[in-house]
């Protein structure tokens, strides 16, 4: 794939970006089923607005004070694949992209199904960065940081508004924490307003396995702009085939 062909791919996405709801995390990916990203509008719990905590988190408190203790404290398995449903939103229309995530050591491999177009493959390594289309017999390899946008992490790149925001909060854009059950299972979940936009978010963070399950965004005006569903978890398990570039090169992580 030419570099021509990386460049415009990546102008076209920044632009639906900046249209759909001006929010420098999301990127031109995927979508299907918008019924998978719905999430109630409050936190819910068998055990009241609050649930209990984990004994994983040993009983510690979740508030707007010490959730951003609690979230530093959480850690992601070191090998796993899901699935992922994203929805961006914006005024008079949407987009539905479904993400297959497979992570190994320090790669993260990412299949991407967009509305209209063919699959996108992307691995993104500590250092490396390479995209391909389903079909091609050569992938783009460059740096991280070569897509001319800057360094993008690999949840940046699976359209991930990645929990980590949370610890360089202000604690007082912090409305809400607390621990809660979402889809069964136990989670610190944290709401906050972006001092940056001013838009809503909630996160729902698995206190297990530390990755967050869901999540949705609302503007300054209410509207829904984002939303995000992750489906079951299979931990250690990372597919070779999900990190083989196109000319047989296995980029799996130790």
């Amino acid at each position: 794939m030419s570099t021509k062909r990386i460049m415009a791919i990546s102008i076209v996405g920044a632009a639906l970006i900046a249209a759909a709801i001006a929010l420098m995390l999301l990127t031109s990916f995927l979508g299907r089923d918008s019924d998978a990203a719905q999430l109630p509008d409050t936190p819910a719990s068998s055990e009241g607005p609050k649930g209990t905590a984990p004994d994983t988190l040993d009983l510690v408190e979740v508030t707007p004070d010490t959730v951003q203790a609690v979230v530093s404290a959480l850690a992601r398995p070191e090998a796993y694949s899901r699935d992922l449903v994203v929805e961006s939103l914006w005024e008079g229309g949407s987009a539905t992209f479904d993400i297959a995530v497979s992570v190994s050591g320090g790669v993260t491999s990412l299949s991407a199904v967009p509305p209209i177009g063919p699959t996108k493959r992307i691995v993104v390594t500590p250092d490396m960065l390479y995209i391909w289309y389903n079909g091609d017999r050569v992938p783009f390899i460059g740096d991280i940081r070569s897509t001319g946008e800057g360094h993008r992490t690999a949840d940046e790149w699976q359209m991930l508004v990645t929990y980590e925001d949370i610890l360089v909060l202000d604690r007082n854009d912090i409305i809400d924490a607390g621990y809660t059950v979402f889809g069964g299972e136990d989670c610190v979940y944290a709401v906050y307003s972006s001092p940056l936009l001013g838009n809503t978010r909630t996160y729902y963070i698995s206190s297990e396995l530390g990755l967050v399950v869901a999540a949705k965004e609302y503007d300054n005006a209410g509207a829904l702009v984002y939303s995000l569903a992750a489906g079951a978890c299979s931990v250690g398990v990372a597919d070779p085939a999900a990190f083989t570039l196109p000319d047989g090169t296995v980029l799996l992580g130790r």
